[in-house]
């Protein structure tokens, strides 16, 4: 499975985030492996940080999960289909500081924990 770059944009970021839900979030290493169902075909995913910072030790940067298309919902009362994803993020790309052992939460949205990021090399 190819990794995905997560990226820091505050224009991606403003926009609506993917119609989602996640199952599952891990880490291994620097790589953010997300687990999501949706009922609409949501394209590709991007894993998008804010430039803003919270002030707090470790820092706290908001993220979410944004659709490379417009998802259209289905009004259809017979639709069932789930669509199911496993995709990977590198996530160096959303550390505040490129130190090694530098630490970072990641707040995502749709998930109720913060992730704590150290920064790999």
């Amino acid at each position: 499975m190819p990794i995905q770059i997560s990226v820091i944009d505050m224009a991606l970021f403003n926009q609506e985030e993917a119609p989602i839900r996640i199952d599952s979030i891990s880490m291994r290493e620097h790589i953010l492996i997300l687990n999501y169902r949706s009922t609409v075909d949501v394209g590709s995913l991007s894993l998008v940080g804010s430039p803003l910072l919270a002030k707090s030790f470790p820092p706290i940067r908001n993220c979410k999960f944004i659709s490379s298309e417009k998802a259209i919902e289905q009004n259809d009362i017979d639709f069932k289909e789930i669509y199911q994803g496993e995709l990977y993020f590198d996530l160096k790309p959303l550390a505040h500081k490129f130190v090694k052992d530098a630490p970072t939460y990641l707040q995502i949205e749709g998930w109720p924990e913060k992730i704590l990021f150290i920064y790999p090399e």
